[in-house]
């Protein structure tokens, strides 16, 4: 039941309210009875719409929490050619990279083996998937790490 089921099922319920204050006193004892039976059901129905409505309510409000912290972690990602950086709020790259396939199919993170796997400089643990070239990756690493010796020495320097 809804929202809109709950508010009809407590509209019911005064009516039932309303036609037994109106009652005459000649009425009999099981009239009286069957109404107040009908008017117990009515709140009944109310109450379970509202608490199916508060309890969706919750559901929607927990799943927007989790999209919008998916959104912000998506933010911290950089992927370079499948591999999948988190990045500082600086901007550089942190850790050993993500396997993008399985972030994007469940939304998981699993970390990138880095070995000598043919073709492939790193391969997934959760679904084998071989990512970024050997040569590539090689170079690039060793950019990186001789701009990282230039950054420092500049930093000694100045």
């Amino acid at each position: 039941m809804d929202i809109i089921a709950g508010i009809a099922a407590a509209t019911e319920g005064l009516k039932v309210v309303n036609e037994l204050r109106k009652i005459d006193k000649e009425l009999d004892k099981a009239e009286l009875k069957l109404r107040l039976v009908d008017l117990a059901d009515k709140l009944l129905d109310a109450k379970h719409a509202l608490q199916d409505a508060q309890e969706r309510d919750f559901s929607q409000r927990t799943n927007i929490q989790n999209l919008e912290k998916a959104l912000q972690q998506r933010g911290r990602l950089d992927d370079v050619d499948g591999l999948l950086f988190e990045l500082t709020d600086d901007g550089n790259r942190i850790g050993a990279p993500y396997c993008n396939q399985c972030y994007v199919k469940e939304n998981r993170f699993f970390r990138l083996i880095f070995g000598p796997f043919m073709l492939a400089s790193h391969k997934c643990s959760n679904c084998d998937g071989l990512y970024g070239s050997r040569d590539r990756h090689y170079e690039a690493e060793q950019t990186s790490a001789q701009s990282a010796k230039l950054r420092k020495l500049g930093e000694d320097l100045a």
